[in-house]
Parts: C-alpha cells; sequence; structure tokens
C-alpha cells in the first residue's frame, strides 16, 4: 500500500465521536491559540500586504480573512490567514530530537488556515471542523517522527509536509475517498517544496518565512479540489523513485514510521508562552526568573551564558541573527531576546519586537554579554536550558528549566491562554469579543455552520 493512501485511509478514519474528550479540548484550544496569534499580527506590515493582495487578486467570495468580513477566494484565504498565524512566530510547535543538533519538527497549527477556510466554504459543522484539524496535526506528526534526521538537515523547510495536510484536510471537508486523497497528496506534494533559506542558519530572515506553510499548505488543497474531479497525481509520492523520500531524505530508509503511539500526536504539540522560536522558551523562563528574583538591571550583569541543545545553539546562537534588524530576525535570535528579557525583566510579548528595539543601545551592548554553550543533556529536552548570570558584584547566579510553560509536561491553563488572547489582541478586540470567540471555540461542536465562528473575528476599524 503507498505511504499515502495509508494516510488517507488514516486520515479518513478519524470521527469525532471516537475521539476522548482531553484530545477535542486540546484540539480547541489549538485553535484558540492560533486565531489569538492571528489577531495579534493584523497590523504587521507584512499581514497586511498579503490581504491586498487577496483582496485585489480574488475568485469568487469562499471564505474571510481573519480580522475582516472580507471574503476572498479560497487559496487568497489560506495564504493570507497563514501569514497572520504565522507572523508573530507564537503558535504551537512538534519537537521529535534526532541526532544532536538535527531535529524533525514543525508547526500543525499552520494547517488551522486550510480547515478555517474550507470549513467555512463548505458550511462544515464544528465536528467537521474538529476532525479535519486532528487528521492534519496527526498525519504531521506520524510524518516527521518518521524522518531519520528530519529536512531541516537535508537542507528543505519543514513546511514540506503541509501539501500532505492539505490535501487530508480538504480531502475531508470536499467529501473525497481515500484513492482521490491519495491522488490529492501527490499532486500537491509533488508539485511543491520549501526550501530551507527561509529558516536557514547564516541567513537573515525576511517576510518570506510566514508564508512558506501556507503556500505549500495551498498546494495539498488544490490538488484535493483537483482529484475532486478525477484528476489524479503520483500514488507512490512519498517512497517511490525521485519521490518526497528520494528528493528530500535521501532515500526511502530514512522515512521509517512508527508504530501508531498509545496517544494522539497533537498531545505532543507544545504552546508558547513567548513570541519567539520554540527552543529558545527555557533559557527565557529561566534569564526572567534570574532577574526577578535578584532584582538585577542590565548595568548589574556581567555576563549571561546559555546552556542549550546542540540544534538550540546552532539555530538560535547563529551570528548572522545576532543584531536583528526586523522580528523574522529577531525572535529566532538567543542573544537579543536575552537581552531584551533582561530590559523587560522576563515579559517578552508580542508589542515588544520594535524597530527601536533592534537599535537600542542598551540591548545591543548587553547582547554583546551573551554567550551560548552546547550542553548535552538538553538534545533530548530541546526547550532545557541552564542559565548562568554573573554580576559585576561577583554574584554567580544559576536556574535550570527543562520543561518551561506551554510544553505538554507543563501546559498552559485555559486561563493562561485567555491571557494570551488578550495580550496578542487586546489593542484591537475587546475583552467581551475576546471572551465570545474562546467560548465558541471551546463549544465548536454545536455549531452547526462552521462560517458562525469566522463572523466573530473581525476587529474594529
Amino acid at each position: 500500500m503507498p505511504v499515502t493512501r495509508e494516510l488517507s485511509e488514516f486520515a479518513l478514519g478519524i470521527r469525532y465521536d471516537d475521539i476522548p474528550a482531553r484530545v477535542t479540548h486540546e484540539m480547541k484550544r489549538f485553535f484558540i491559540d492560533a486565531l489569538a496569534c492571528a489577531i495579534g499580527a493584523f497590523d504587521a506590515e507584512p499581514c497586511k500586504i498579503c490581504r491586498d493582495v487577496a483582496r485585489e487578486n480574488s475568485g469568487r467570495p469562499d471564505a474571510t480573512l481573519i480580522g475582516e468580513t472580507t471574503k476572498v477566494s479560497l487559496s487568497s484565504a489560506i495564504i493570507a490567514n497563514g501569514a497572520m498565524v504565522r507572523y508573530l512566530d507564537f503558535n504551537d510547535g512538534y519537537h521529535f530530537p534526532k541526532a544532536p543538533g538535527k531535529i524533525g519538527g514543525g508547526h500543525p497549527s499552520d494547517c488551522l488556515p486550510a480547515v478555517f477556510a474550507l470549513a467555512e466554504r463548505q458550511h462544515a459543522s464544528g465536528k467537521a471542523a474538529i476532525e479535519a484539524a486532528i487528521a492534519g496535526y496527526e498525519i504531521m506528526g506520524r510524518m516527521v517522527d518518521a524522518f531519520a534526521e528530519g529536512l531541516t538537515p537535508m537542507g528543505f523547510h519543514h513546511g514540506s509536509v503541509m501539501p500532505f495536510l492539505g490535501a487530508a484536510i480538504a480531502g475531508r471537508l470536499l467529501g473525497l475517498d481515500a484513492a482521490k486523497m491519495t491522488h490529492a497528496m501527490g499532486i500537491g506534494a509533488s508539485s511543491s517544496l520549501g526550501l530551507g533559506i527561509n529558516d536557514a542558519e547564516g541567513e537573515e530572515y525576511n517576510n518570506s518565512k510566514n508564508v512558506a506553510d501556507s503556500f505549500m499548505l495551498e498546494r495539498g488543497v488544490y490538488g484535493a479540489l483537483l482529484a475532486a474531479r478525477g484528476f489524479t497525481g503520483p500514488e507512490r509520492v512519498v517512497e517511490g523513485n525521485k519521490g518526497f523520500a528520494y528528493c528530500l531524505l535521501r532515500g526511502i530508509e530514512n522515512y521509517q514510521p512508527k508504530p501508531v503511539p498509545n496517544d494522539y500526536y497533537l498531545m505532543r504539540a507544545r504552546m508558547k508562552f513567548f513570541p519567539t522560536e520554540s527552543t529558545n522558551q527555557g533559557h527565557l523562563f529561566a534569564t526572567g526568573a534570574l532577574v526577578r528574583e535578584h532584582d538585577l538591571k542590565p548595568e548589574d550583569i556581567e555576563s549571561v551564558l546559555l546552556r542549550l541543545s546542540k540544534r538550540t545553539v546552532n539555530h538560535n546562537g547563529d551570528p548572522a541573527k545576532k543584531y536583528p534588524r526586523n522580528k523574522e530576525t529577531a525572535d529566532h535570535s538567543a542573544y537579543f531576546i536575552t537581552a531584551l528579557g533582561v530590559v523587560l525583566r522576563g515579559k517578552l510579548i508580542p508589542t515588544s519586537f520594535t524597530p527601536e528595539s533592534y537599535d537600542d543601545p542598551v540591548i545591543r551592548e548587553l547582547s554583546d554579554r551573551v554567550s551560548l554553550e552546547h550542553g548535552p543533556e538538553f538534545d533530548q529536552v530541546l526547550t532545557g536550558a541552564m542559565v548562568t548570570i554573573r554580576t559585576k558584584d561577583g554574584r554567580l547566579l544559576q536556574k535550570r528549566v527543562e520543561f518551561p510553560r506551554g510544553n505538554p509536561e507543563n501546559r498552559m491553563s485555559d486561563a493562561e491562554l485567555r491571557d494570551k488572547f488578550i495580550e496578542c489582541a487586546g489593542r484591537r478586540l475587546p475583552t467581551e469579543q475576546i471572551d465570545r470567540i474562546i467560548e465558541t471555540c471551546m463549544t465548536i461542536e454545536d455549531l452547526a455552520d462552521f462560517g458562525g465562528l469566522m463572523g466573530q473575528l473581525a476587529v474594529a476599524a
């Protein structure tokens, strides 16, 4: 059986009534988290550009732009809304540690713009939307867990799995059978892939980082629209000659599916407490705790040493990111966010990242006093960190964090998730509207038409 046929049958086998309540509850929380991130990014210039292009180049009005009442084409909505979900780098993530310095992972919520757009277009129920979203999360987990070393060590973007997710989500919501969903995956995956330069060491980041996943997700959705009418694609797109495994993984032997786990993959996804790359979370928690506990100010600090996983050192200690000039680079710079965290006493929020902060001489000078070292003990606990602060009066202060808030081992509460939504969207939405959105997501199974959620997201003019 082709890999994509097995994935398709698995995706079609997901039924709301069979899913444990704790799993559906967590999926609803990921809806809330993604919408918070999207509305928090509403005013960001790259996101405004994506919405402008969506409105100018739209066809039939299929799906709503998050934060507006405007409806645009299916493809335009997926790309523009995907940019908003991704921009703050505040959305969820998977970690599958491989060899030291190598990681399999990605952002499963980057598939949710396809769920939002298709469920609205098809007037699907809230239960159908939950089923489709879980299918996306599970397929990403199953695929990434199967990679021997991950995609990024091979030079490809982690979002290169998104066509498979888009095809599965669209296949479910369009009513495709397993054979047509298999073709949809083949069409989408054979026609799109992401280059690692959008998330690469040695390169300054740019706006493309925000749309890489949604472009590839949309190709899977478009593949499903074609497959629904009988269009065919390579069924052996994963294992076939010059297919996904051959080109992206260097051989089918590097794609080894794990036994079906006892729990859902989505229960391994991490929410972020800070709007930064996910493996930065631990050292930010530790630094903030030390600063508050000892009432430290930038001028009190002689040096900061971050002991981290090899992957975090390589990825977030990249010298090319040390002095960021934009949000895309700043949230991946361990130097900058450590200095910013000291100045803000550990309270990093989306509005902390400003052009003024990138040029702030205090932050710049403190960044120069931050250094990173590899701690092998964190190679399997990628969010873990040991922070050592040496003060100018001779004190040596240390704090170790392995599972910062948001990890599956230390989940954010529903109240904290609400606080995060307000932190992201409170400048644009009144608290009463935020609470209505959260309540609708938490009772999404009661919605007969998913469009009832999308109509609640408009921000004030």
